[in-house]
């Protein structure tokens, strides 16, 4: 697959978001086997799916289909990471409140 095509962009995209082909599909609300059959067969879809998929992926549908549109994909790129470690430090900070309810009661038994 040409990293230059629709969907070698798309693959890159999702490699670098850690996200595979199962992921994405239910992410876009697409079933799997239309996005491999896309895939393979090298189509780019339908206007609105290929909208869909720039959108879930933060870039725009210019990006996808031509390559161009590069310096705002990268923001895009960035604000999507800031999200992902945002949600990770909310993760983290559920786990330590959890934690704190387990050590408080200890403390209080001492």
């Amino acid at each position: 697959m040409n990293e230059n095509s629709f969907w070698g962009r798309v693959k890159l995209l999702l490699k670098s978001y850690g996200m595979t082909q199962m992921q994405f599909a239910e992410h876009i609300g697409i079933s799997l086997n239309t996005v491999k059959s896309w895939i393979y067969n090298d189509r780019v879809p339908d206007l609105s799916a290929a909208y869909s998929i720039s959108f879930s992926l933060g870039v725009s549908l210019e990006y996808l289909l031509g390559g161009k549109d590069t310096e705002l994909t990268e923001i895009r790129k960035t604000v999507i990471e800031a999200r992902k470690a945002a949600a990770r430090i909310l993760e983290l900070t559920e786990e330590i409140q959890k934690q704190l309810k387990v050590i408080r009661p200890l403390k209080a038994e001492k």
